[in-house]
């Protein structure tokens, strides 16, 4: 070999995938053998300001399956534009003139699989509708600095009747509709401001709920989680919906409480909560027939979360294994203490549960 040209194709496209896209399409200009190898990129990343015009230049990109845009402003898009090969879509920080900017957007990816989507602050998009038929997996963060109220006509419209994982942290919006959603669905949600009674109605069908929401403010009229066999519940502003959600749970095999820090993010619902747990009157089905593991992490303490352990070691026939991570507040002596009350409990209830211990 004596030069870069004699190089494979597999290995051109590799070099040209490292480096910015505007250098990689200028090598088209040195020679007859480079003219369309920058085509052939699988994965590209943009950042910038560009036209209808530009969004047609990607299209050229032949074997094209990730597309990733930062931080850049889209002003339009044309009606003949189209991704064929594109499956993985990310948009980060992307300021869209307008809704129906969004819409003509998504409209182009006809085989999409995998949509990523951080804002950050409002922009000129009120309605963010995502209607993506093929879409399997959609990651939506809209986070804020600080404290903000609700953008009450800001939100999302979500129509994807074939998403398998649905991944939400959304501390600004004031709305989030849910449409068509499929069966077997796995959902992580972290809403600040956003009806949590109106959402879980459009959830009932999920496998897998992971929930930080608004405390309830009202009656649930929604239906029960037929399919749901995992649960995991932030303590700090969600742990009054876990006698509903347990009650409509029949199939309930784990339970994780947690704290949203070990999430990577504040709770900021926390200031709603309920101070006091309620027992409830009659004992959910799943305790009796289902519930197999629980996990509590970042473990306080208090009385509220000493009353819920307690009654969930009480009535939960089918419970295996329990284990408690300890926040560092917990005192050494509280840390000796509390398993000792535990063990004598679970040994009264039930034999086969075995519970564990741990510190941050």
């Amino acid at each position: 070999m004596r030069n870069i040209s004699d190089l494979p194709n597999d290995l051109l496209v590799k070099i040209l995938s490292l480096i910015p896209i505007k250098i990689a399409v200028s090598t088209s200009l040195l020679s007859k053998r480079w003219g369309s190898v920058w085509k052939l990129i699988p994965t590209l990343d943009y950042d910038g300001t560009y036209s209808a015009a530009a969004l047609e230049f990607f299209g050229k990109f032949h074997t094209l399956v990730a597309l990733r845009f930062m931080k850049l402003t889209i002003e339009d898009v044309h009606s003949t534009t189209c991704f064929w090969s594109v499956k993985n879509l990310s948009l980060l920080d992307v300021k869209f003139s307008s809704d129906k900017t969004v819409e003509r957007l998504l409209s182009c990816f006809p085989i999409l699989e995998t949509l990523v989507v951080h804002r950050w602050g409002a922009d000129n998009v009120k309605t963010f509708a995502i209607c993506v038929p093929s879409l399997q997996s959609l990651n939506i963060r809209y986070t804020v600095g600080g404290y903000h109220n609700p953008k009450t006509d800001h939100g999302f419209v979500i129509n994807a009747p074939s998403l398998k994982h649905l991944d939400i942290v959304d501390h600004f919006s004031g709305f989030c509709s849910l449409v068509n959603m499929p069966e077997q669905l796995d959902a992580e949600i972290h809403l600040r401001h956003i009806d949590s009674e109106k959402l879980l109605e459009s959830l009932t069908s999920s496998k897998k709920l992971s929930l930080c929401l608004k405390p309830q403010t009202g009656s649930y009229p929604g239906g029960d989680f037929d399919q749901l066999v995992c649960l995991e519940l932030c303590v700090m502003c969600s742990l009054d919906w876990l006698n509903l959600i347990l009650r409509r749970s029949p199939k309930l095999r784990s339970l994780k409480l947690y704290q949203s820090r070990e999430r990577n993010w504040s709770c900021r619902n926390s200031k709603h909560v309920r101070t006091k747990w309620e027992q409830p009157n009659s004992v959910p089905e799943c305790l009796l027939v289902s519930l197999e593991t629980v996990k509590w992490i970042l473990y306080k303490g208090t009385q509220e979360e000493k009353d819920v352990v307690k009654y969930l070691l009480k009535n939960g026939n089918f419970i295996k294994t329990m284990s408690i991570r300890f926040s560092s507040v917990v005192t050494l002596e509280e840390r000796i203490h509390i398993p000792m009350e535990f063990e004598f409990m679970g040994r009264i209830n039930s034999s086969r549960c075995q519970l564990s211990f741990s510190k941050l």
